[in-house]
């Protein structure tokens, strides 16, 4: 189970064209890169398991603008499997139009065709924690939710929930809905509201954070500080129930004092 030089040379440019391909979005020619019956698994990143090149080209038109606009791939590794396949496990970085920046781990299986090597099997897992932590757990999660509150980042809020996360408001009041289902739709409801009310969240005061007998669930009773420019500074309580799966928020039931909250919007109770 060796593997020439040549054939080190052209599994490298594969997985070289990948970026070059993609950026350029001349994503008709995924043929190029993968065989007929490629499954990319893109699980971890919540786009599911993609089963041929049609499959890819079509997920990639779906996400539209949340693509990167730059695919980098470095740190290529390549351990034959067999006479015409071999592994490769390579670092790829992708930048966004905002400038924003991640990491992801590509795991390949590729074959050789009549037409060259392809690759059959490609496995994309996020790196979320330095030095081969962990996934964030709740408490992580939890802050990293209040930063985007703070600074009202739709694209902080987007990364933390999952694809079919569930937001819900047990305590509402009308107009206001009381489950929001899947994070796009949980997101822009969330963006919604920070451009059609007046307020604006400064910092968290943590009260209390309870673990629960699920280790991916805690109870937070919090405090959102802040300034409302219909009647000053606020103060809202409210408690949350936040589970999380791999890292994004699954499930959150949102415990909002809706009183506090029409006090603070300067509507009457």
């Amino acid at each position: 189970m060796t593997l020439s030089e040549q054939d080190r040379t052209d599994i490298h440019d594969l997985i070289n064209l990948h970026g070059h391909l993609t950026d350029a979005g001349r994503l008709d020619q995924a043929g190029e890169l993968f065989t007929e019956d490629v499954i990319y698994d893109v699980e971890d990143l919540d786009y599911g398991s993609l089963h041929g090149p049609a499959a890819i080209r079509e997920a990639a038109l779906a996400a539209g603008d949340a693509n990167p606009v730059g695919h980098h791939v470095t740190n290529i590794v390549i351990t034959p499997t067999g006479d015409h396949s071999a592994r490769v496990q390579s670092k790829g970085i992708g930048i966004t139009a905002g400038g924003t920046a991640g990491s992801v781990v590509y795991d390949d299986i590729v074959t050789r065709q009549p037409d060259g090597w392809k690759i059959s099997h490609r496995k994309v897992t996020a790196r979320r924690t330095a030095l081969g932590g962990q996934d964030r757990g709740p408490r992580q999660v939890l802050e990293l939710l209040r930063q985007a509150a703070v600074s009202q980042s739709v694209e902080e809020m987007s990364g933390l929930y999952a694809l079919d996360a569930v937001h819900e408001f047990p305590f509402t009041a009308p107009g206001v809905p009381s489950r929001i289902e899947g994070r796009d739709a949980i997101v822009s409801w969330i963006a919604g509201g920070w451009k059609a009310n007046p307020l604006k969240y400064e910092r968290y005061r943590s009260l209390a954070v309870h673990d629960t007998s699920d280790p991916a669930t805690i109870v937070a009773e919090q405090e959102a500080v802040g300034t409302s420019t219909a009647t000053g500074e606020f103060t809202l309580p409210n408690i949350i129930v936040l589970t999380v799966h791999n890292g994004k928020i699954a499930h959150l039931r949102d415990y909002v004092n809706v009183l506090a909250a029409r006090t603070a919007l300067g509507q009457a109770r």
